[in-house]
């Protein structure tokens, strides 16, 4: 049986944060008899090297350094995939007049994928890009990479790239955000995205574009239960951190670096707690993972014991939140919003309480599994009365979610659905 080849531009895959788990968490599940995988990633220290994992199963990961489009390029490197997006033989081109001088990560990906295609290729194998924003980059290589050898492509969205774009805004990153997006989605056989507000976006503007709703969820093997190193320093840190006979309520990575507007989010959730009597004599607030100087602030004015812990290694954070009676999301002003965070929280098994700007795609989800309730920045009252139930209430347990919909193993089936249909 002839394997279906997989060319994933995922540049997030090494770094093991939150948006890492997209795809590391999905592949594993894919029937190795029917797939062969190649991931192409980003070295998190900057240094060229090529790992395999899973050696029972059919994955190549391979990190390479360079530059991507953002703070810290060059303008010159991002023109660089800017360009590509419209002229695909561009970085090839640039490989052969500069070869590996050139710091950019798209020609290091795109310069291993071609090869590994052509052999696929060769052996009369099927082949299907994939490449999943952000940045812009991991679009740019897969359309580059379908183009030059005439193969389906996926393109992936964890965020939106023009529908409530995040980082610097401008009407010249606006106009070349919206090209750029033109170009990768209007060549792809699928398009897939995270929330229900960005794929009914991508439907208006893209008329008879196929595109499928691919939440993040969650891993199931992240959370069996076993007593291991990761246990006991989870339980050390909550002994060294937490007061006896208090109710933990927990954060778990960064909150606004990504999206200014959760500050207004956090300032309620403090506000509400320092309000609720039954919060500031029960509740210990922690927050795990790397804070803003004025995250610090807003959380330094809460009256409540409350603690900070820089980042930890992820199975330690998942083992810690499984101490937490509470699990806290702060959204902002995105309708699209639903962080991989969420479903780590709702595999978890802790109540939630998301503090937003607006109902959102997290707010849909924590209502329908009745997994926990949103609380706007503009409803002072209703979070101060939830909490004070929250927090005055006897240790609670809540009645088991049917979430069972957003794990990889469920997710898996739909994505070879559609794989197996782009090659049929």
């Amino acid at each position: 049986m002839r394997k279906i080849n997989l060319f994933i531009f995922a540049t997030h895959h090494s770094s093991n944060n939150i948006a890492s788990q997209r795809f590391k968490g999905l592949v594993k599940y894919l029937d190795f008899q029917k797939y062969r995988v190649f991931i192409f990633s980003r070295e998190p220290k900057e240094e060229a090297s090529a790992h395999t994992f899973h050696s029972d199963a059919d994955i190549t990961v391979m990190n390479f350094p360079g530059h991507c489009v953002g703070n810290e390029s060059s303008a010159l490197g991002s023109l660089l995939a800017l360009l590509s997006a419209f002229f695909s033989f561009a970085p090839f081109l640039v490989n052969r007049l500069f070869g590996r001088s050139n710091r950019a990560w798209l020609i290091h990906a795109l310069v291993a994928a071609d090869t590994l295609c052509r052999e696929r290729l060769k052996n009369g194998e099927p082949c299907i890009a994939i490449g999943t924003y952000s940045p812009i980059d991991a679009l740019v290589a897969a359309r580059c990479l379908s183009v030059r050898h005439q193969i389906p492509c996926q393109q992936d969205f964890r965020d939106g790239l023009t529908f409530e774009a995040l980082g610097k805004q401008g009407r010249f990153r606006s106009l070349m955000k919206a090209l750029v997006e033109e170009r990768v989605v209007s060549e792809s056989i699928l398009v897939t995205s995270v929330s229900r507000a960005l794929v009914d976006d991508f439907e208006r503007r893209y008329a008879g574009k196929k595109v499928g709703l691919m939440p993040n969820g969650y891993d199931p093997a992240d959370f069996i239960v076993q007593e291991d190193a990761n246990s006991v320093a989870a339980t050390n840190l909550v002994a060294q951190k937490v007061p006896p006979d208090k109710h933990l309520i927990g954060h778990f990575g960064r909150i606004s670096a990504s999206d200014q507007t959760r500050i207004g989010s956090l300032e309620c959730f403090v506000r509400s707690m320092n309000a609720s009597a039954g919060a500031r004599q029960y509740a210990h607030a922690l927050f795990v993972g790397e804070l803003t100087a004025p995250e610090h602030d807003i959380i330094s004015r809460l009256e409540c014991t409350y603690s900070t812990v820089d980042s930890v290694a992820r199975p330690v954070a998942l083992r810690l939140m499984k101490h937490c009676e509470i699990l806290l999301l702060i959204t902002g002003d995105g309708t699209g919003c639903a962080t991989g965070k969420l479903f780590e929280y709702l595999a978890a098994g802790s109540e939630v309480i998301c503090f937003s700007g607006v109902v959102n795609e997290a707010s849909h989800i924590l209502s329908e599994t009745g997994a926990g309730e949103t609380v706007l920045k503009t409803e002072d009252a209703k979070a101060q009365e939830l909490l004070n139930n929250v927090f005055t209430a006897s240790r609670h347990t809540i009645v088991r979610r049917k979430i069972g919909v957003y794990s990889k193993v469920e997710q898996v089936k739909q994505f070879d659905r559609w794989l197996t249909g782009m090659v049929a």
